[in-house]
């Protein structure tokens, strides 16, 4: 049997600016809640951060993705929601803690997204253990299968540095936090700071349109 798919996040470290040599995988830091997204058959979970379930409050992307035609995988994400051309994290915020008739009007009103940066478990196999080239290549090509999934995005990557930095010349406001860059071989590490977040450079409204 393969190891066990990891319950903890791999997280960041913060550091002044983009690495500069080889060897990089660079995403746009979203403004959301970081969540592990998994799905075991009829059983759909989203994990936050603290290790604590977030199914509750996003009923939306929950029924996303129990629909999807695929039964086995586990994501690495970020929760958003969408308000007009930005991401509002106090619409996030709002969905903590109320009546389950609360978070159900709020999810039909402001429906969430998973913005999906990285995977885990796919429905061929645990991956959490390959390299990060071989596992953003097998979320590409999980992302032709699931096609117009409702409530999943892909998030763009780049390995060069000039496209990172314009994400970063952009950033602030409500969307894009920064940037994230992560080594290309190496495994996902749970619980480490293993990535480095590069934060904004300045405050601007920042638009969605870079997710595809």
């Amino acid at each position: 049997m393969g190891k066990a798919v990891p319950r903890a996040t791999m997280e960041a470290q913060q550091v002044a600016e983009l690495p500069r040599d080889k060897g990089w995988q660079f995403e746009p830091k979203w403004d959301g809640f970081r969540c592990l997204a998994s799905r075991d058959g009829a059983k759909v979970g989203l994990m936050g951060r603290s290790g604590k379930s977030l199914a509750r409050y996003f009923p939306e992307v929950v029924s996303g993705l129990a629909g999807l035609p695929v039964r086995r995988f586990t994501l690495d994400g970020e929760l958003v929601i969408p308000v007009g051309k930005v991401l509002s994290f106090e619409a996030l915020q709002m969905r903590l803690h109320p009546a389950a008739s609360r978070i159900a009007k709020l999810a039909a009103e402001t429906p969430a997204l998973l913005i999906v940066f990285d995977v885990l478990r796919t429905p061929d196999g645990d991956v959490a253990g390959r390299p990060l080239i071989e596992r953003r290549a097998a979320l590409e090509k999980l992302f032709i299968r699931l096609a117009e999934a409702p409530h999943l995005r892909l998030s763009p990557a780049t390995t060069r540095r000039a496209e990172a930095s314009r994400w970063l010349a952009r950033a602030g406001g409500g969307a894009l936090d920064g940037v994230v860059a992560k080594r290309l071989d190496e495994p996902y590490r749970a619980g480490e700071r293993a990535m480095l977040k590069i934060k904004c450079l300045r405050t601007a409204d920042c638009v969605v349109g870079g997710v595809r």
